[in-house]
């Protein structure tokens, strides 16, 4: 059970600091027990934060398997649309910080550690891309191919994050795209 918490208070402390800023001290400062205690469960705070990395990205290719398998039978726009929603919904809540840090080991992994948190990254998003293959290949009223249209999705998905990482202006922007995106691949 304490290393489960040591985790999720280290996920938090990496989320607002970043990985660098944060210490043991700071992980272990709210959950009542001494630095010394985190030595019987990782070696040092390099493995709290590969452990924290594998963990959050099998957390999030759950999701994705969960948010796609209950859409199952819906129009591709509504798919599409309705995740970047809840995409954008989880990276704002405060208490959602899977996404966050996801994001934040992406765009700015530890130097030393980059390669290692790239492919855990490259990881969910071949899964999400085989998602969206999928729902691509049953679409119909589309003028792309289904990688094509996979493709283009992602590349909207990535200036999003950008968006919730560095503006306070994404509702604005993620409309106007959505709107010009989808016009773009499909044929009404």
């Amino acid at each position: 059970m304490k290393a489960n918490e040591i985790k999720k208070s280290a996920l938090a402390q990496f989320v607002n600091k970043g990985y660098e800023a944060t210490s043991l001290d700071d992980i272990v400062e709210g959950i009542g027990i001494k630095k010394q205690s985190v030595y019987s469960h990782f070696k040092n705070k390099e493995e709290i934060l590969l452990q924290v990395m594998k963990d959050v990205v099998n957390d999030e290719v759950s999701f994705l398997s969960n948010f796609f398998q209950e859409r199952k039978q819906e129009e591709l726009k509504d798919i599409l649309f309705q995740l970047l929603i809840k995409l954008k919904e989880r990276y704002i809540e405060q208490e959602d910080k899977n996404l966050k840090f996801l994001l934040r080991m992406a765009f700015i992994p530890p130097y030393h550690l980059q390669r290692i948190m790239i492919e855990q990254f490259t990881y969910y998003n071949h899964k999400l891309e085989e998602h969206l293959l999928e729902v691509f290949k049953s679409a119909k009223n589309i003028s792309v191919t289904p990688e094509e249209g996979t493709v283009s999705y992602l590349n909207f998905l990535d200036g999003i994050f950008v968006e919730l990482i560095y503006s306070n202006n994404v509702d604005k922007r993620l409309n106007i795209s959505w709107k010009i995106y989808w016009q773009g691949i499909s044929n009404n």
